[in-house]
């Protein structure tokens, strides 16, 4: 009967063992799994941290990065945290180049009309200064005496000569309205007077 007993016993205190070693090991992986979750957020903060640097930086060189999505992180097959980088801003460089070009066509169109109509307005105040020279020289030619026929022919040359400078000065008075049409149109579309010039190299 004492032999039951002591072996009774010694199966209590072996349980009793048991239950205190497998509460101390449930309480070890509790204090594992905590820690685990610690370090993995302190990761992800220092994911973060680095991200808000690197943006920070491409906005002072005036460069706009891709904003991550989600949490900003990605799993490797090694486990380690990652995240994705990439050159977003490639497109708005491209339309900034698009933007350029036609900004450029359409300053070469201002320039080639302007440039027209000076060469227009250059060959018409030619024209105009050699015909008022001529009718000062036909009004102030002596008049010759007995024969006013010549006369005659004389009056309606000055009236040739007067009507001819009368047309090209209407046409001056067009040609330059014309270009100050496109002058005013050329500023409007944000050109500076040098480049409608052809003034500044690009």
């Amino acid at each position: 009967m004492a032999s039951l007993t002591i072996q009774a016993e010694k199966f209590l205190l072996k349980k009793r063992i048991g239950c205190l070693i497998g509460m101390r090991i449930q309480k070890f992986r509790s204090f594992c799994v905590i820690i685990l979750l610690v370090l993995d957020m302190q990761s992800l903060v220092d994911v973060a941290r680095e991200e808000a640097e690197r943006r920070r930086l491409l906005e002072q060189q005036g460069i706009k990065g891709r904003v991550i999505e989600g949490n900003g992180t990605s799993t490797a097959p090694s486990g380690n945290i990652t995240t994705s980088i990439g050159p977003s801003y490639e497109p708005e460089k491209t339309s900034a180049r698009s933007d350029s070009s036609k900004n450029q066509a359409s300053l070469r169109r201002y320039q080639a009309t302007l440039k027209k109509l000076d060469r227009e307005i250059q060959k018409t105040e030619d024209r105009l200064a050699s015909k008022r020279a001529r009718l000062q020289k036909e009004k102030w030619a002596p008049v010759k005496l007995g024969r006013s026929s010549g006369s005659g022919k004389s009056g309606n040359s000055q009236s040739q000569l007067q009507s001819q400078i009368d047309e090209l000065q209407l046409k001056l008075k067009q040609l330059r309205d014309e270009r100050y049409d496109v002058w005013e149109s050329g500023k409007k579309a944000g050109f500076l007077p040098g480049e409608l010039e052809g003034r500044f190299l690009h």
